[in-house]
Parts: structure tokens; sequence; C-alpha cells
């Protein structure tokens, strides 16, 4: 298959790569290591992109689901020139007498196992070259024999050595280091090398045997003192013949000896070692070293190598936290470097799918570190700091606190109202599990913050973060009312839902937290003048959802509390509710609470009967807390961090 690599780093040249499916993402790397080499640009530091998803060297081209022909984008690890900039300016003023024109040494580009790896395959391909060049060399040479071979005695061995020749010509790959094979030979070289081999073995032993065929009848002929004095018999043709054999001889057998070692060259593909001292060989120690005391570039190469040694297995997890990575990994999270914190970010993430790596994480003080890169600018590393502490709030209910600690509840609402929608998705699955802690759904209530931000993720496009938000919504109306019906945003949201959505599970959801603006006349009152409340209750009415219905039929019956609540909402025609839940009942509770409902509102002494049919059907509260189990449930599953991609 083939491969388009276009970057801008590079806006006039695009990189064209030959794989197969079954090949890793380093050995693509690989690939664009030699480009760079020929354009002098080895040192320059980058990582593939494919359909928005950053690749990681270990998985396959399969794995990654990039096709025949595909497009993927080379991003350098540095996106920001400003931090480089910033580095330089600190630089510049720590030190007072620094020539202004000095430049910043940011330390190498590639690491020491992977440029020995480069150059070692690039003697190996420049060899490959050589040797056949030289093999073609030898192939004109036996052409020039075969001439020769005409005035000798057996002059008839052409019509082999025809052959031979006319296969070596025909079917001997042509190979250059930098456009490397061309031509169908190319794909057939270790066939050709054998069968090559094997004839060029039978040659030499033909002409080998009448060469000394030759010399033995010049010995018999008496021809020891050629060519001073010749024998009986003894001519110059016959001593051309022993000589020409054995120069044949000779020929085939180089030609032999040649193809066996291309032979054994073949055997090298480009990224062979490569890919071991991206992938397979790292040795942690040095990764680690690199990242304490190396510079800029270096310790940007150490964060993604731990995030690359830490996405390919838990082995090499638990590897890198024996070695002190998360403690390096903690504090380049805080780098200046942009590069360095989204790979160190990275890492820390992919350490934290292990629950056991989470509590020495926790008691490091790690959590602080990722609630402060919530605040970065870069969007992709405020997504992973949100998805290492959502790890964690799921997987531990006693590392909970330690996440709203130090204004931590104040860092994931900044993360909530400035993230994009991935970090929304995220950060609203961290709320819910947040919130089914009681005394930290106390904290969360007693706040404004976090109910505005999750008003705003509720206006989010994604259907999972409205509903992980609602849902925590729904847990802090539970623990205060009071917070959630002061939310002018959130009723407005929730009266405007049937006009955006038509999914019902956000419906009951927005029923049940509608059912908490009906505990006072004031907020009553309050939505009686939405001019929306009918229709949404309508619509909500119309649904098949069981559940829904009885929470609609509630809303109505809490509005009509009072006689004049009762005469408002017969004047704006709520009774049409109550009619169609009666007549599409779908069992018989939800028909008794309609059919019940449509009684008072005809009944002169309406206000009695709402108080005794509100009091029958119990507490808001207690039936907000029974949705409590079934909807922490719910939400557990969808927070499967086994969902997340690589």
């Amino acid at each position: 298959m083939l491969l388009y690599v276009q970057s801008k780093s590079f806006p006039h040249k695009t990189f064209v790569v030959k794989c197969k499916t079954t090949d890793t993402i380093a050995r693509v790397r690989a690939h664009m290591l030699y480009s760079l080499y020929d354009m002098g640009r080895v040192q320059h530091q980058f990582r593939f992109r494919y359909k928005g998803q950053y690749l990681r060297d270990p998985y396959t081209m399969e794995e990654c689901k990039i096709v025949d022909h595909a497009v993927i984008t080379m991003v350098p690890m540095a996106k920001r020139q400003e931090s480089l900039v910033d580095l330089q300016q600190r630089l510049m003023e720590s030190t007072e007498d620094l020539d202004p024109a000095h430049e910043l040494d940011l330390g190498k580009g590639q690491t020491d196992e992977v440029m020995k790896a480069l150059e070692k395959e690039m003697k190996i391909f420049t060899r490959r070259e050589k040797m056949l060049a030289g093999l073609e060399g030898l192939l004109t040479a036996q052409m020039m024999l075969i001439l020769l071979a005409v005035f000798t005695h057996y002059w008839y061995s052409i019509f082999w050595c025809v052959v031979f020749w006319l296969y070596g010509y025909l079917r001997c790959p042509k190979y250059s280091r930098v456009g490397g094979f061309t031509g169908i030979a190319g794909l057939k070289r270790r066939q050709f090398s054998v069968v090559y081999g094997i004839m060029s073995l039978i040659n030499f032993g033909v002409s080998l045997g009448l060469g000394i065929y030759t010399a033995l009848n010049l010995v018999s002929l008496q021809c020891l003192s050629y060519p001073t004095e010749l024998g009986a018999g003894c001519t110059h043709a016959e001593v051309y013949t022993a000589g020409f054999y054995f120069l044949h001889a000779l020929v085939m057998l180089g030609s032999s000896i040649l193809t066996w070692v291309i032979l054994h060259n073949f055997k090298y593909e480009v990224g062979d070692l490569i890919e071991k001292a991206l992938v397979l060989t790292r040795d942690v120690e040095k990764v680690m070293e690199a990242a304490r005391t190396g510079k800029v570039k270096e310790r940007r190469t150490a964060a993604y190598e731990m995030a690359t040694m830490a996405a390919s297995g838990d082995d090499n997890k638990f590897r890198i936290v024996a070695e002190g990575g998360l403690e390096l990994l903690i504090a380049m999270g805080l780098s200046t470097d942009a590069a360095t914190q989204e790979y160190s970010t990275e890492a820390m993430a992919e350490l934290l799918t292990v629950p056991a790596i989470q509590d020495k994480f926790v008691e490091m003080g790690g959590v602080r570190t990722l609630t402060a890169v919530l605040h970065a600018h870069d969007q992709r590393v405020v997504k992973e700091a949100a998805t290492a502490l959502s790890y964690i709030v799921s997987d531990s209910e006693e590392n909970k606190p330690t996440i709203v600690a130090d204004h931590g509840l104040e860092d994931l609402c900044h993360a909530a109202r400035h993230g994009g929608k991935d970090v929304q998705s995220i950060i609203s699955g961290v709320f819910l599990e947040l919130a089914f802690n009681p005394d930290i759904r106390a904290q969360m209530a007693s706040l404004n913050s976090p109910s505005q931000a999750l008003v705003h993720l509720c206006r989010s496009s994604d259907t999972d973060t409205q509903r992980f938000a609602l849902q925590t919504l729904e847990l802090l109306a539970i623990e205060s009312s009071s917070t959630i019906s002061a939310q002018e945003e959130l009723l407005e949201y929730l009266l405007s839902l049937p006009v955006h959505t038509m999914d019902t599970r956000l419906y009951l959801l927005a029923g049940k937290i509608l059912l908490y603006y009906t505990e006072t006349q004031e907020s009553c009152e309050h939505l009686l003048d939405s001019d929306r409340l009918k229709d949404t209750l309508l619509q909500f009415s119309r649904t098949s959802d069981l559940v829904l219905q009885k929470v609609t039929a509630k809303i109505v019956l809490a509005l009509i509390d009072t006689p004049h609540l009762l005469m408002r909402a017969k004047h704006l025609g709520f009774q049409d509710i109550f009619l169609h839940i009666r007549n599409n009942a779908l069992d018989r509770d939800a028909w008794n609470m309609a059919d019940q409902g449509l009684s008072l509102m005809q009944s002169e002494h309406a206000h009695k009967a709402a108080k005794g049919i509100m009091g029958s059907q119990g507490s808001l509260k207690d039936k907000g807390r029974g949705s409590f189990s079934s909807g922490r449930s719910q939400s557990t599953a969808s927070l499967d961090r086994g969902a997340r991609p690589s």
C-alpha cells in the first residue's frame, strides 16, 4: 500500500511511503527519517496524525484503520514556536553578557539509539547498492567472455553461457538507496539470488572442469615451455582455451559469492533496526536520564517515548513507575514547552489506566498538576488531563476528594466552559462521578459555579454530554433544589429541549429536574409565565416512555396546587396534557393521575383535591432519590474507559 505524507514544515513536498498493512507506525516513521536524512533535516521531531487522531508507534496500519492511498499528516512535535521564543527570552534575561546572536541549544532531535540504527541501515543499503552495481559489472564481463568463447576449442559453451547471462541481465534487480528497488525484478529479488547463485556455481564447475581438462592436455603435449617453444600438437588455441576457462571460472566464482552475499543483505528492510530503536528495545533508564538532564528537544523526545511505551502494555507502565517516571512526568506536565507538556500529560493518562498506579500518583500530588493543565491553551493537552482525571474518579472512591481539593472544582468548571466538544464530554462524566459522592455532592450544591458549568455543558451538541450533565444536575437538585431552581438559563434550556432533540432519555431527565421547579408557589408562577411550558410538557406526554408520562402528570398536578395556579393553568389549556395522557396512558397509574387532574380542573374545590393528590404521590425529593441508583448504574456504564480511542 502507498501512503502520502504531507507537512506544513515542508509545504512544497509530499512524501510517498510504501508499506504493508501489518507495518507499524514506527516503520513509517523510519521511512520518513530516511527522507529527512537526505534533506539534512534528520533532527526534525515529528509525529503522525490521521483523521484527527495522533498515531502511536506500536500500532499497525490495520489497527489504525489506515487504507491504501491514505493521506496522513506529519505534525512537528513543537507546534508552538512561542514556547521556544519564551525559552530564548528567559535565557537572554538570565545571562547579562550573552551574545545576542547566540542560538539556544535545544539538544538532539533524535535519540542516540535511533541515530545509530539509522546510520547502520544507511550503511547496509549503501552496500546493497554497490554490490548490485558490482553484479551488473560482472554481467558485462560475462558478455565479453561469451564473445571470446567463440575462439576456444569448446565454442559451443556459448549456448549455455548466453542463457545464463540473459537470465542475469533480465532478472537482476535495480536498486538505489534513495529510490529503492525499481522494476518488476525487485519483487522477486530473493528468488533471483537463489537461482542465479546456483547457476553461477554450476557454470563455475563446468568452466573449471574444462580449464583443468585443457591444462592436462597441454601437459601431456609437452607445452610446459610455451611460448618459447612448441611441442607436438601444442598450439596457441589450446593455451588460449585453458586460460579462457580458468578466467571464466574465476568470474563465475566471484558472481556466485557476490550473489549469496546480496541474498543475505536482502533480509534487511527499511526500518528493521530503527523500529526496534523506536519501540521494541527502548532502555527505560536512558529515557529517564534524558528526561532528568536532557535539553528541550531531548526532554520532549523522552516524554513522547514514555507516552508510546505506556501505550504498548502494562509491563512498560510498571517499568516506568519503578524507574521514577511518575515524578518526572508530573514535573514535565508543567513544562513551559508546549510539546513536552502535551506528551507528558498523554503519558500520565496512559499510566493512570492501571488502578494500582493511580493511588501512588495521587499520593505524589499529581492531581494538582492535572487540574492545573486544564487551563492550558492546547485542547489536546486539556483532553489528556481530563481523561486522566476521569480514570481516577471512575476507579477509586477514596481519591475523589483529592480531585476537588485545592480549587480543583473551579478548574473543572473552567474546562467545562472553555473546552472543546471532546473535553466537555469527558468533564461531564467526571462531574457525574463526583456527584455520586455525598460529601462532594453537598459541596457542589453549595456553590453556584458547578451548576453554571453544568448548564453550559447541557448546551453541547453531544448527546452523551447533555445526558451526563442533566443527570448530575438531578443529583444536585436532590441535595439542594434551590440551587438548581435559581438557574434561569437551565429552565430556558429544559423548556426548549424538544425543539433541539427527540431523545426521550433527555426528556425524562429534563422532566425530573422540572419537578424541582414546582416545589414553591413562586417557582410555579415563574413556570406558568413561560410560553414554551405547555408545548414542552405536551411533547413529553406524547412519547412512549411510561416514566416520562408519570413525571409530566406530576409536574402539571404540582402547577395546580392552589386555586390561583389552577385558574391560570386552566386558562392556558393545560387540561389538554391530562387529556392526552389519559387517552394514551401506558399504565393505570398514569391514567389515574391524568383522570384526577382533569377532575381537579373541572372542580370548584380544585385546590383541596390537588393537595390530596399530591400528598398521595409522596415527596418530590423521595421520588428523585429513587432514581439515584438507576442513574448511577447507567452513567457508570457509559463512563467505561474502554470506549476511549488509541
